[in-house]
């Protein structure tokens, strides 16, 4: 079953039910929003940061059932489209054929002002995560003046104002794309550089996208299933503190093998099970360190045999021992 939203009650039913929670004007050449919603096809909370030449958006809705929203937009713009969980099939006028965007992928569009429609959907988790990063034509142009082969199809889409898609693929988010996105989301400078500092890093992340297509990276065809399985392997590992596992207990849990389970991790994340498990979990250490945790207590939970073994790792990671990061 499909619900189907006319952008027009959707803008209605959004300014009725959201509730705003905070209000940056443009004294620092912002305005963000925060905001939560209760549609008729789900809830979700959401925010919304505007500058001058680009603008990011970005939140999460559970929905009930596969939602059509069938809208006709004002503004053209190139839009920088993530997706977390969930997915999202975008049909727009100019576009040669629908695009899905899968899970755990990105796409980047040109979108003139013309009408089109986007189906959510949630494949079964209950969850859409998103990220929109939206420019303006203006802007993108001044970055390429000059483009090379693999972006001349969709530079002439913008000089002819006809909407289009860079890739007919669609490249996975890499590690180095979550770590841009989580610096975007978790903003905590002062306001007076959000700026400056959300600009950089959309420009880091926009080269990593077209890096990935002009290069062609592997981790475009990996399959939808094994992506799946490589992020579940992922969220496992982000809440693991203790060494209770190995590879080959994590294939058979997560119905693989061991060599399908190291490659296609590396392929996508671009480092190994156990290097990404380590980075994590010292992260988690250094915070709980922080928090006043014993440096005892947190070399035996992470399985060292001595507190100056888990000193000498912590050390080698950050430069300081545990002892002086408390401090």
């Amino acid at each position: 079953m499909k619900t189907i939203i006319i952008a027009d009650q959707l803008e209605e039913m959004f300014y009725e039910s959201y509730e705003e929670k905070e209000l940056n004007t443009s004294v620092y050449g912002f305005t963000e929003r925060r905001f939560t919603a209760s549609l008729s096809t789900g809830a979700g909370s959401f925010t919304d940061i505007s500058f001058d030449e680009f603008n990011v958006g970005y939140g999460e809705i559970d929905l009930d059932r596969t939602t059509r929203l069938h809208y006709r937009s004002g503004v053209e713009r190139v839009s920088m489209t993530f997706i977390f969980s969930g997915g999202m099939v975008m049909q727009h006028d100019g576009l040669s054929s629908e695009i899905e965007v899968q899970p755990h992928t990105h796409n980047l569009f040109y979108l003139h002002e013309e009408v089109g429609q986007k189906e959510w959907t949630s494949y079964g988790n209950g969850s859409l995560k998103a990220m929109e990063i939206s420019l303006t034509p203006d802007f993108f142009m001044r970055l390429f003046p000059e483009s090379g082969s693999f972006m001349k199809a969709f530079v002439k889409g913008i000089t002819n104002k006809r909407s289009t898609c860079l890739s007919g693929h669609q490249p996975v988010i890499t590690s180095q794309m979550l770590h841009i996105i989580h610096d975007i989301m978790h903003f905590n400078k002062p306001k007076s550089l959000k700026k400056l500092f959300i600009g950089s890093r959309i420009m880091e992340l926009l080269t990593l996208q077209l890096e990935q297509v002009h290069c062609g990276t592997s981790s475009q065809v990996v399959s939808k299933q094994n992506q799946e399985r490589m992020f579940e392997v992922k969220s496992f590992l982000e809440t693991q503190l203790e060494p209770t596992f190995s590879i080959g207990s994590l294939a058979k849990d997560f119905a693989t093998n061991e060599f399908t389970l190291k490659k296609e991790f590396k392929r996508l994340f671009g480092k190994s099970i156990f290097d990404y498990w380590n980075a994590v979990r010292f992260g988690h250490a250094k915070q709980l360190l922080k928090d006043g945790y014993p440096v005892q207590q947190l070399a035996d939970k992470m399985g060292y045999s001595s507190p100056q073994n888990f000193s000498t790792a912590f050390k080698k990671r950050f430069g300081v021992v545990p002892s002086a990061y408390k401090r």
